[in-house]
């Protein structure tokens, strides 16, 4: 009876089971039930006195949270569409199939959660309610603000009808009942795990996690950093109240963000975004890790905004200083800035370990996979990640960054313990283009049939075959031939012009033709993914930037790639390679290289760097000297211009010895990078050497000639030109050539903050000069190309001091018109208006100087104004404005300066020529006993002194009239030297 029974229950799919659990500490007992229905699963939790809830998902897992003292049990079983289902205190957690919805409700003292499946789901109309949460989370923000609807913790409180009277009864017909005859309030909300059949390239689903996951919420604590300005980009925000170390990176098309602590962090409120709508978020024991599926073309780029962190999907690889590696003693070191702690996970694809190191700032990351027998190094957006392949690897913190290390023996690290090794690991690298290790005679023999092959095949089949005897050309080293049988196939084949390969082959063609400006098809993001690729982009990032770190950072990766070509192009790219990672800092992968290939001549030149770079200068000076000789004009060129650096750094020779020897060479080699790097270093030496007008038509001269490289040799340009104008040397150049050399550089004034005073500078050097009329046009030019309205102001005030100085009032008031600004600063502002006055004043205009000297209440506007009255012979109004100044610039008190006393011997005379007898007497009495003795003293006494009243002021005028004949001889002693230059 009971058999037929349950085989009749599993036929009308309503087979559930239930299972009690027991709380903790004595407390009520709880029924929890499962049912199974057709297209959907039922949970159904009875918790007595109606107990709030509150339901949240993140990715697939379902996390319902009860109010009050409850500890929720586990099932024996499960509905079909629900992975696991775990209990713990005040809550139960819920693993569910991906694509599934989840709808949360209530009955009476009944919490029922219907899971259904994806084919019922698809009819399901969400209705989504957001509820408060508590603080005290980490904060998840999306860039911008999400809907309603997108709500990370939904919180369901309908209004319930009374409780049934058998509470086992009640929860049979809520396990059993279906979804569409829910006795509740209108649509629940409803929570929508990720689907493979909406989104096929979403990562797969976790595993169901043992332990419940820790308390989540989006709310931002009160003391969070303040949000950094929107991006265009999707963003996603962390923030924390403490310090976190963070490190990214990509595995396959999903990316991971690796937090160094547990953070409760909520994605539920990004559930609708379409970048960071498929994230999850595992709690790990150290850590926490939030995983996204990311487009081949979308990197992730990060920044610290205080302590909340911005995670930004960006369209382009975002640029970042490399972590450099260093093999020494058995272990690798990776040098980055402020180290985090190191997060073990494994990765849920493959199921292998890796080893995280984390960063407290943003800016370093890894460039390019690093291969190792014990471990894999891989590329990082942010930090260091390593998979384990040995159980024996070990990544830990250090001061200076991250030590990855073996067991006892230490790593198997390569290059360092020899060159073989490389070779040994090359069937591990990936590649893109099989470029075979064949013999060249081989290799011909193999050209020369595909050639004929091609000939015979319809027009329109030849591309492929085009494209297999490119790469036997480019393994050859025939880059200009692969090149232009590549171009004839994309011509000829729209298929071939739209390849990723023809463009890949063709950028790689063109760096063994020496031809860097034509490869930047490697840049293809189609390209990426493999190690062959990774080379030739540090091909060209060498051949456009001499010794990049980046550079070398992948030489030191994919050595085995180039190791293993065929030997015309290995010894092509060794010179290149080998140089790089000297100059990029990669020494002890040199050092390597260069033992294995202790006999090739055409790495002489990396092996007198390499020596250079580790002490040995006379040994470098040797072998640049013998390397000097060389029939070959590049090296020649190259070797005779290092060993005049070494000279000047070992204080053999100068600056002008050692420009004079760079101006020699600079003919010996035309064309590419060496000739600019030549040129550009003699540019150095020459303003070093003073020759600041020779080191800036050099470069002129440079610009012209690389006119792809304009913009960097320009600011090298600007640069130089700045540093002229700062350096004092520059004020001892001859007048002719400073006036010619600021002329010709016009176009070089620095802009901003910083130019402003420099440009002041310059324009006083100016003035200082004793060549107004070499001046002037020259000022001229700087007013009408001076970047801004100050700057222009400057310049034209400077002009109307030369002009006015040399007797041209009106070409004064031209250069102040021309030169007007909006808002000038009060200093400037008050100069122009003295400057305009004054030469309205010389024009014979002394009612509109004084008119226009009406805006200014300054006492250098009233010394303006009197000088502009004593010559309009207007003794009693310039003895009102003297009288202004001085109360303005003489102190009360206290002995007076020459100047301060020239002042008060204006103000005597113009009250001695209007007659102001009182005027006078008041400064005989008050100012007479402060002037110091001598003839400006002597002066000042007769023009204040009384007039002879009695017979007993016929001594006092005798003494009077000595001091007058003698006093034209003593004011021709004392007469002020001229003006110092400014």
């Amino acid at each position: 009876m009971m058999k037929a029974a349950a085989a009749r229950l599993v036929a009308a799919g309503l087979c559930w089971l239930s299972a009690t659990a027991a709380f903790a500490d004595g407390g009520a007992s709880a029924l929890v039930r499962v049912g199974n229905h057709p297209g959907y699963g039922r949970v159904v939790f009875n918790v007595p006195g109606r107990t709030d809830y509150s339901v949240s998902q993140q990715g697939q897992h379902v996390l319902i949270k009860f109010a009050g003292d409850v500890t929720i049990g586990a099932t024996p079983a499960v509905p079909h569409n629900v992975l696991g289902l775990t209990g713990g205190p005040g809550q139960a957690e819920l693993v569910v199939q991906a694509g599934t919805v989840v709808r949360a409700w209530r009955l009476g003292d009944l919490v029922v959660v219907d899971v259904l499946d994806q084919a019922l789901a698809a009819g399901a109309a969400p209705a989504r309610a957001q509820a408060p949460a508590p603080s005290g989370a980490a904060a998840v923000r999306p860039a911008t603000p999400a809907p309603s609807s997108a709500a990370s913790e939904v919180a369901t409180k309908p209004a319930s009808p009374p409780a049934p009277t058998d509470e086992k009864a009640a929860a049979a017909r809520a396990v059993q009942e279906p979804p569409a005859d829910h006795p509740h309030p209108p649509d629940p909300p409803v929570l929508q795990t990720p689907s493979r059949t909406q989104d096929a390239s979403a990562p797969p689903p976790e595993a169901p996690q043992p332990a419940p996951l820790a308390p989540v919420t989006p709310v931002a604590p009160a003391d969070a950093a303040p949000t950094p300005p929107p991006s265009p980009d999707p963003v996603l925000e962390v923030g924390s109240a403490t310090a976190v170390g963070v490190a990214a990176f990509r595995r396959g098309n999903a990316a991971f963000v690796v937090f160094d602590q547990q953070l409760p962090i909520d994605l539920t409120a990004l559930h609708d975004d379409p970048v960071f709508g498929s994230a999850t978020v595992q709690q790990m024991p150290t850590g926490t890790v939030i995983r996204l599926h990311l487009e081949p073309d979308r990197f992730l780029s990060l920044s610290q905004f205080e302590h909340a962190w911005r995670v930004t999907v960006v369209p382009n690889e975002p640029e970042l200083q490399p972590i450099r590696q260093i093999a020494r003693d058995g272990r690798l070191m990776l040098r980055a800035a402020t180290p985090g702690r190191v997060v073990s996970l494994a990765d849920p694809d493959t199921g292998s370990t890796l080893l995280v190191g984390t960063q407290r700032q943003p800016g370093q990351g890894v460039p390019s996979v690093h291969r190792g027998v014990e471990y894999v190094l891989m590329p990082t957006w942010q930090g260091a990640a390593a998979e384990a392949i040995s159980d024996v690897v070990a990544l830990r913190p250090v001061q200076d960054g991250f030590v990855l290390s073996g067991g006892s023996a230490g790593l198997a690290l390569s290059p360092a313990p020899g060159v073989a090794n490389l070779l040994a690991h090359e069937a591990v690298v990936t590649r893109r283009f099989d470029l075979a290790a064949l013999p060249t005679d081989v290799l011909m023999q193999r050209l020369r049939r595909q050639i004929a092959d091609n000939a015979a095949a319809p027009a329109l089949g030849r591309g492929p075959g085009r494209r297999s005897a490119a790469q036997v050309m480019i393994s050859l080293g025939l880059g200009a031939e692969a090149q232009a049988i590549l171009r004839l196939a994309a011509a000829d084949d729209p298929r071939e012009a739209a390849s990723a390969d023809n463009v890949a082959l063709t950028a790689m063609a063109a760096l063994v033709a020496h031809r860097p400006d034509d490869a930047a098809g490697l840049d293809d993001e189609r390209l990426s993914g493999t190690d062959d690729v990774t080379l030739w982009r540090a091909v060209h990032l060498a051949e456009q930037h001499e010794g990049s770190p980046a550079a070398a950072a992948a030489f030191v990766a994919t050595l085995p790639v180039v190791l293993a070509y065929p030997a015309p192009l290995r010894d092509r790219l060794m010179p290149l390679v080998t140089e790089t990672l000297v100059e990029g800092g990669e020494t002890t992968a040199a050092s390597a290289l260069l033992a294995e290939h202790k006999d090739d001549p055409a790495l002489g030149f990396a092996r007198a760097l390499l020596m250079q770079a580790l002490g040995d200068t006379e040994g470098a000076l040797a072998a640049y000297d013998a390397l000097a000789s060389s029939k070959d004009r590049s090296m020649h060129a190259r070797a005779a211009a290092r060993a005049l650096d070494v000279r000047l750094a070992g204080g053999w020779i100068d600056e002008k010895q050692a420009a004079d020897g760079m101006d020699r060479l600079l003919y010996a080699w035309r064309g590419d990078q060496t000739e600019r790097s030549m040129r550009e270093r003699l540019a150095q030496l020459k303003a070093k050497g003073g020759a600041w007008r020779a080191a800036l038509g050099l470069l002129r001269e440079t610009e012209t000639i690389f006119p792809a490289d304009k913009a960097a040799i320009h600011a090298e340009l600007t640069d130089l030109f700045t540093a002229m104008l700062r350096d004092d040397s520059a004020s001892r150049l001859p007048p002719l050539e400073l006036t010619a050399l600021v002329e010709e550089n016009v176009d070089l004034l620095p802009t901003g903050p910083v130019g402003d005073p420099l440009q002041a500078r310059l324009a006083d050097r100016l003035l200082a000069l004793d060549l107004p009329k070499r001046a002037d046009p020259v000022l001229q030019k700087l007013m009408e190309a001076a970047p801004g309205d100050v700057g222009r102001a400057e310049f034209g005030v400077r002009l109307a001091e030369l002009r006015l100085r040399e007797g041209d009032p009106g070409g004064a008031l031209t250069a102040l018109a021309a030169s007007g600004a909006e808002h000038p600063p009060g200093e400037l502002a008050e100069r122009r208006t003295l400057l305009e006055a004054a030469a309205h004043a010389r024009r014979g205009e002394a009612e509109q100087a004084l008119a226009i000297l009406r805006a200014l209440d300054t006492a250098s506007a009233d010394e303006a104004r009197a000088a502009i009255l004593e010559r309009a012979n207007d003794w009693p109004a310039a003895e009102n404005a003297l009288n202004a100044y001085v109360a303005r610039a003489i102190p009360a008190e206290g002995r007076l300066d020459d100047g301060q006393q020239r002042s008060l011997l204006r103000l005597a005379t113009a009250a001695a020529r209007s007659g102001d007898t009182a005027r006078l007497a008041d400064l005989r009495q008050s100012v007479g006993p402060r002037m110091d003795p001598g003839p400006l003293a002597d002066l000042f006494r007769l023009l204040t002194a009384d007039r002879v009243r009695s017979t007993d002021d016929l001594k006092r005028s005798g003494q009077e009239a000595a001091l007058a004949r003698d006093l034209p001889g003593e004011l021709k002693a004392v007469q002020p030297p001229p003006a110092p230059a400014p």
